[in-house]
């Protein structure tokens, strides 16, 4: 047996240690019984009042306080989980990686729902981190030009820290107008690959309107057949659309070259086509949490074989703490036995 490595499992017990020194101070405070009995009788009479006169109370006390200090520490000492000496063990985690590609066009300020359909789709994100389990997220944003956001990971907190402060009116100090979903589709790709996932597990979810040009879809078609990943899409906003603001006010309205203000619809045949080009589903956003269920259920098919996992290794620890208990009981033994004896 060697003591390397050592640690404690669970530290925080040891700020118990501190009654201890709140037992000595109190100690050190209390009066002992032959101290007190001084206030009431003279010196040479204690003698006669006191059994044992010739042994002092206070060693007594002393002794006891040293017992009990001793067993306080050895219990703590055992729950903070003393442990040394450990073994690496391999184990298997999923590899699982889901980009999500969120629309941040400027169709996408449309209030053709009870909120805008950005709202709608921050919702569906956050039913989706709540619902979902062992797979690392990312979330990349786009327009005229993608934007990552996040790379995906685990840290579902810190994603969902950034979803709160994303603004349409934010990506347009770094995009051009317009909306380049092609060029969105290949940028999710590169993160995925540099994450090391295989095209048979690398996974997008867009979530938009699709209020795309005819001219913008067919590339994007073309470039979901090569197959780089499967694409799931979540569908937000109405087939009766609404005029698009030009900023969160609503005072103005976005209009052609014509001079008419532009009405957006949601374009669900556009979506469909993407999502089955590569062989995902296609799901309308409600307000219920059956879409991201029937989302994640889609995603989670394509990480069932050993080849798509992930080897890792973990340490198996030897715990240590049954030492200190026993040790503990040993000195606990003398107390049960005067306990009998006097009974």
């Amino acid at each position: 047996m060697t003591f390397s490595n050592f640690e404690l499992a669970q530290p925080t017990w040891l700020w118990a240690l501190w009654i201890l020194l709140l037992n000595f101070w109190v100690a050190r405070r209390y009066k002992p019984t032959y101290l007190r009995l001084k206030d009431f009788a003279d010196a040479h009479l204690l003698p006669h009042l006191l059994l044992n006169a010739n042994r002092t109370v206070t060693d007594s006390g002393r002794r006891g306080e040293i017992w009990w200090s001793l067993v306080w520490l050895l219990g703590v000492l055992a729950l903070a989980g003393p442990r040394w000496d450990y073994e690496e063990q391999e184990v298997v985690r999923p590899r699982r990686n889901l980009m999500i590609l969120l629309d941040l066009s400027e169709s996408m300020r449309v209030n053709d729902l009870p909120h805008s359909r950005l709202e709608q789709a921050k919702q569906e994100i956050e039913e989706l981190l709540e619902q979902a389990q062992e797979i690392d997220i990312g979330l990349m944003v786009f327009a005229g030009l993608p934007h990552l956001v996040t790379p995906v990971s685990d840290d579902y907190k810190n994603l969902k820290t950034f979803l709160n402060e994303l603004f349409i009116d934010d990506l347009k100090e770094y995009s051009i107008p317009g909306t380049r979903l092609e060029l969105a589709l290949a940028e999710a790709s590169r993160w995925l690959n540099r994450q090391g996932a295989s095209k048979e597990t690398a996974q997008v979810l867009l979530i938009s309107d699709g209020d795309f040009e005819e001219a913008e879809v067919k590339p994007s078609l073309a470039f979901l057949n090569q197959g780089e990943f499967q694409l799931q899409v979540l569908g937000v906003g109405t087939a009766t659309g609404n005029f698009i603001p030009l900023d969160d006010s609503e005072t103005t309205w976005l209009k052609d070259a014509q001079g008419h203000t532009v009405i957006s619809r949601l374009n669900e045949s556009y979506l469909t086509q993407l999502a089955t080009a590569s062989g995902g589903i296609y799901r309308y956003a409600t307000y219920r949490n059956d879409d991201t269920q029937a989302i994640l259920a889609a995603v989670k098919p394509q990480f069932g074989g050993v080849d798509k996992e992930e080897k890792t290794k973990q340490k198996l620890w030897h715990e240590r703490f049954y030492l200190l208990v026993a040790l503990m009981m040993v000195f606990m033994l003398p107390s049960f036995r005067r306990e009998i004896v006097n009974h």
